[in-house]
């Protein structure tokens, strides 16, 4: 017993120097990215429904590299290979199910997402609800729906003197890049 009694006098003596040393905060803060299927959603209700498949195509697919994982479960095959939804499609089969959900930011990543706003912004046809007066606000409204994005939009009416359709472009394209909105 009085081992014991000794033993829980010492411990906070024992470990008191641990405590001392340790002050900085245990917590470490990092950006969490979103996933593929926030991304991909994010991009279709931007650039609309007829973006769906480049969009699957050159970004959704690519799995490990984009993040989110999906659920096996949720496939449902009406012949040996096709998929009756490809909303749900889990590229690499099994072990795409395991992905991170947030993932980390890569040069991987970077690239899928430099590839499919270059071909939304750039390559397809303007969408018609940026053509015009406002395209601006428009475009910041829709990547950055809660603001968030003032020091760019600030320094992107600076620049874009020119309202033709090449400037409303390079917009869409800038806010598509940008990785304000892909984070959680």
């Amino acid at each position: 017993m009085i081992k014991v009694l000794v033993f829980m006098v010492m411990l906070p003596v024992l470990f008191a120097q641990d405590y001392e040393e340790n002050t900085s905060t245990s917590v470490v803060k990092e950006k969490r990215f979103a996933g593929r299927q926030f991304i991909k959603n994010t991009l279709i209700e931007v650039f609309g429904e007829s973006s769906s498949s480049l969009i699957n195509e050159t970004y959704f697919k690519v799995g490990k590299q984009v993040g989110g994982p999906c659920d096996i479960y949720e496939q449902v095959y009406y012949e040996h290979d096709k998929i009756l939804n490809p909303n749900v499609e889990c590229p690499g089969g099994k072990p795409a199910s395991k992905n991170s959900l947030f993932p980390k930011t890569n040069i991987l990543r970077s690239s899928h997402i430099l590839k499919t706003c270059y071909e939304l912004s750039i390559k397809k046809d303007l969408p018609k609800k940026f053509q015009g007066e406002g395209y601006l606000k428009k475009i910041s409204n829709s990547f950055y729906p809660f603001g968030g994005d003032e020091k760019l939009k600030k320094k992107l009416s600076k620049k874009s003197s020119n309202r033709g359709e090449e400037a409303i472009k390079n917009t869409l394209l800038t806010y598509c890049l940008s990785p304000g909105w892909q984070t959680l």
